[in-house]
């Protein structure tokens, strides 16, 4: 191919090339009309602030109180003869459960059973005298006296055989109430007296744990309210009780009120003596809570931003407690007010924004507050 066919091909593809350029050129060409609408609605998008926003929940003041305290049983003696004697059979081993009225020791008692016997045919004596008497009272061979003497000696055989009775159950001991008992403190054969020690009987299905409250929490603390007990002898278990009772007296010395919490304790794995540290709970007045983040601050006081009508809105609050990343406020704010909490370092009073995400608060306050989210440490 000659040198003028190739440069005649190359003008051609430079012709064709610069042809293409203008055509697409043009059929992309906007209308002026439109484009300034486009950017003008481009613009006022560009002047709203972007911001995420959560509704406000209400939060009860809780206040969380930590103490110490020690269990034991709802119920729990020492017990002792009623007289004096010798053991003569221990019908217990320690830890036993035992039920109200088994016999768990008994005394020689060979002279209570013989005077036991003696009244018991004193007063068959006495009974069928005086039905001899009462018999021939009529006809006149026994005096009225003599009738009436009758009596009075029945009437005093039967409180003889009352008598006997009781110095014949004195010789034993018997379970007062269900619960578990200790290690006897006696062996048979040994002289005891009503002083002597035998054994500790402790009704542990409820244990209870007395401590102590600030002065302050008094009037807040009800019977009923729930606490949470731990103990150190079994780390990583929570036990869940109620206050049973509340002293009617504040201590002069450390400014304390005295209060009792009982734990069920159906399984027995909690003893008398352990020692436990009791959580209590004491819910108060319902305030606005949002997310500390929220909270702005300047020279004044405390302020969040609100969303109305798609326009912020600086709301002054005051700051009541922060806790575990949340504020809980006194103002004018209510269950249905949007506060930001995220993009609201651009923000000014009344400047259009554009609420990109919306978050809802947590479901369960009553939950949350039980978690502690709200409450003091």
């Amino acid at each position: 191919m000659s040198k003028a066919k190739q440069l005649a091909y190359l003008i051609l593809a430079v012709f064709l090339v610069l042809v293409t350029w203008y055509l697409l050129s043009v059929f992309e060409a906007k209308d002026p009309a439109l484009d300034t609408g486009n950017d003008s609605a481009a613009g006022q998008e560009t002047d709203k602030q972007p911001v995420i926003v959560q509704s406000v929940s209400f939060e009860s003041d809780a206040s969380r109180i930590v103490s110490v305290g020690t269990g034991q049983a709802q119920q729990s003696i020492t017990l002792t003869p009623e007289s004096a004697g010798q053991v003569r059979d221990v019908l217990f081993k320690s830890g036993d459960s035992v039920r109200e009225g088994d016999l768990l020791l008994t005394l020689d008692k060979e002279d209570e059973e013989l005077a036991l016997e003696l009244a018991k045919l004193q007063l068959q004596d006495t009974r069928q005298r005086l039905a001899r008497y009462e018999q021939a009272a009529p006809s006149g061979a026994v005096s009225a006296t003599e009738v009436d003497q009758a009596r009075n000696a029945l009437s005093v055989a039967q409180i003889e055989l009352s008598q006997a009775e009781l110095a014949y159950t004195k010789r034993m001991i018997l379970a007062p109430f269900d619960g578990v008992i200790g290690r006897s403190q006696v062996d048979p054969g040994e002289r005891v007296n009503e002083s002597s020690a035998i054994a500790t009987l402790d009704d542990a299905s409820n244990l209870n744990v007395d401590f102590n409250i600030p002065e302050s929490f008094a009037y807040a603390v009800q019977e009923g309210q729930q606490v949470v007990a731990q103990t150190w002898a079994l780390p990583g278990e929570e036990f869940t009780g109620k206050i049973r009772s509340i002293e009617n007296r504040i201590d002069r010395e450390t400014r304390t009120l005295q209060v009792r919490a009982q734990l069920p304790n159906e399984q027995g794995r909690l003893r008398t003596g352990m020692s436990f540290v009791i959580e209590l709970f004491l819910s108060g007045e319902l305030y606005p809570a949002v997310p500390a983040v929220a909270v702005q601050w300047d020279r004044e006081a405390a302020y969040v931003w609100l969303v109305h009508d798609g326009v912020a809105e600086r709301q002054a609050v005051e700051v009541l407690k922060r806790a575990n990343g949340w504020a809980l406020l006194s103002g004018q704010l209510s269950r249905e007010d949007q506060v930001v909490i995220e993009g609201m370092q651009s923000l000014r009073g009344g400047m259009p924004v554009d609420v990109r995400s919306q978050k809802a608060p947590p479901e369960d306050i009553s939950e949350r507050s039980a978690a502690g989210i709200l409450n003091d440490g």
